[in-house]
């Protein structure tokens, strides 16, 4: 496949930047929403001002390159942005950009009218910054969303104060459809003088179209929007400050309370209804927005440092007993259909790995007996007077989520294969201690090169539990080598076929184990009301405020 040098002007879009926009994210026939918010806009024209009020889960982190979500995306933008529908790539805080054939430099031409809250300006040192911070960050272990993007950076030259050159040593096909994510936001320069600690709860300036006013840890958040704001990018449905001039964000934990306070006229927004109140909140008028997750769908993440989970026909039996198609049909519904590979279908490098996923407990059984685990008294195996017990810890509150489990946790049952559940908070302890077997994780990334990478290739195992990739798959397989060698690959489609290679490994020896792709229920699942209007969604499924009006 022919490389090409692209670069993008005004408000027209080139040619080549829609190839490599296509070709590096899969086309929008991928995506999935709930219901299209943009066709409630048809109640009229935009209106000017007004207020809401949202009831969200917790959020503690505002700092949009530590956690992605919707507060961060409102107070901080990005060089270019990509239209969700198309996988276009448009002008945003850069006016223009290019990429030299090999892909290891990045040029962008930045706007000249751009300032952050803090008043100051958009300029090549503030970039400089940006990117010279993210590979700090990385290195402090607080990278997570961008690791391995950076692996190969050699600098971030700055040619004058609205041009800057981003060069690799290696060509990095995953660094473009990564620059619109709020991941690489771009911040003041001053931000990176602050802690993690101080940008996670907000001490940070970005250049979006809302400011912080207030944050009160886990009880509210206030944004006020920015009168001075005229840098939209070409994704947005119109131009100048946002139109709503406040918003006002309560934390819920209870997802039935978030909902019972939109239908009663309380709340204008409410984050990720249940199953169960959907219907009811549809039937009576409201709407409902939502956009498939890019990256890993939620899975079984085996801690390769415990014994058990190690062992690689252990691994396969318990992905036998796992009924996608019953949690399809009775939990989670045709919105979070039942995962085909490691990926999810709206990421680059998607392959369909359904042949190899299915329903087939006995097959888990002969595997478990061949292997010597013979079934107790009690129903659950032994083997050499060691319980066969896997402990699985689930960090996420939807019930979709809890109850999927609970029917994993029966299924296994039945072969003789006992799960004990753990559900706590986000980074609690059974985890970080090492003493969970597997964890019930996802992952956003907006390229799947990048998703594999950064948790596939030794590298990145043995930091996280101790293994290496021979360790945990068939002898023969390269996956790490596979890996990288995509991880630099310039060819599309040379790229696209050695991802497949990796998922089929990791689907094969179950070193992930999917279960059902989901929606970006943190940060981009919604129900709202009928008189509020404009609500979008941005590539990797974040709910974006900008373009948002109310009627009265």
């Amino acid at each position: 496949m022919s490389r090409f040098t692209t670069r993008h002007r005004g408000r027209t879009a080139s040619a080549a930047v829609a190839a490599l926009a296509a070709a590096t994210i899969l086309l929008s026939a991928c995506a999935s929403s709930t219901t299209d918010a943009a066709s409630a806009d048809a109640a009229g024209e935009r209106v000017d001002g007004g207020t809401i009020t949202a009831y969200s889960a917790n959020i503690s982190y505002l700092d949009p390159r530590q956690n992605h979500g919707f507060v961060g995306r409102a107070l901080a933008d990005s060089l270019l942005d990509i239209d969700p529908d198309t996988f276009e790539l448009k002008p945003w805080l850069a006016s223009a950009w290019s990429v030299n054939d090999d892909q290891t430099e990045f040029s962008f031409t930045l706007r000249d009218d751009v300032t952050f809250s803090d008043g100051t300006k958009l300029t090549g040192d503030v970039v400089k910054a940006n990117f010279d911070g993210a590979v700090q960050q990385i290195e402090d272990g607080v990278g997570w969303y961008i690791r391995g993007l950076f692996d190969n950076y050699i600098e971030t030259e700055v040619v004058s104060d609205t041009e800057v050159v981003v060069k690799f040593s290696e060509p990095n096909p995953a660094f473009l459809p990564t620059i619109p994510t709020s991941f690489l936001a771009i911040l003041s320069a001053d931000s990176f003088d602050k802690s993690y600690e101080e940008r996670q709860a907000g001490d940070f300036s970005g250049s979006g179209a809302f400011e912080l006013e207030e944050y009160t840890p886990n009880e509210q958040i206030t944004l006020v929007r920015r009168d001075d704001y005229d840098w939209a990018s070409e994704v947005a449905e119109h131009t100048g400050p946002a139109s709503l001039e406040k918003i006002t964000i309560n934390f819920v934990d209870e997802q039935s309370v978030r909902e019972n306070a939109l239908l009663s006229g309380e709340v204008q927004l409410a984050q990720n209804p249940t199953v169960e109140g959907t219907k009811q909140l549809t039937d009576q008028g409201f709407g409902l927005i939502s956009r498939a997750q890019s990256g890993n769908p939620y899975s079984l993440v085996p801690n390769f440092a415990r014994p058990l989970t190690k062992d690689i026909e252990l691994r396969r039996a318990l992905a036998k007993v796992i009924d996608r198609d019953t949690i399809q049909s009775s939990i989670t519904t045709d919105a979070e259909p039942a995962s085909t590979s490691v990926l999810t279908p709206q990421t680059f490098g998607y392959a369909d790995q359904s042949d190899l996923i299915s329903f087939d407990p006995e097959g888990a059984e002969e595997i478990l007996d061949e292997a010597g685990w013979v079934v107790g008294d009690d129903g659950i195996r032994e083997k050499d007077g060691q319980r066969l017990t896997f402990t699985l810890v689930n960090w996420w509150e939807p019930k979709a989520v809890i109850d999927a489990l609970q029917l994993i946790k029966e299924d296994a049952a039945k072969v003789g294969i006992e799960i004990e559940l753990v559900n706590e908070a986000p980074g609690g302890s059974t985890w970080t201690d090492g003493k969970g077997d597997f964890l019930y994780n996802n992952a956003t990334r907006a390229d799947g090169g990048i998703a594999l990478y950064s948790q596939y290739t030794d590298e990145y195992l043995l930091a996280n539990s101790g293994a290496t990739t021979e360790e945990v798959i068939e002898p023969g397989s390269d996956l790490n080598g596979i890996l990288e060698a995509s991880f630099v690959e310039p060819d599309t489609d040379k790229r696209q076929d050695l991802l497949a290679q990796a998922q089929e490994i990791i689907v094969r020896d179950a070193v992930r184990i999917p279960v059902f792709d989901n929606v970006n229920s943190e940060s981009g699942y919604f129900a709202y009301d009928s008189k509020l209007h404009g609500l979008r969604e941005n590539s990797i499924s974040e709910l974006v405020l900008y373009d948002a009006w109310l009627t009265s």
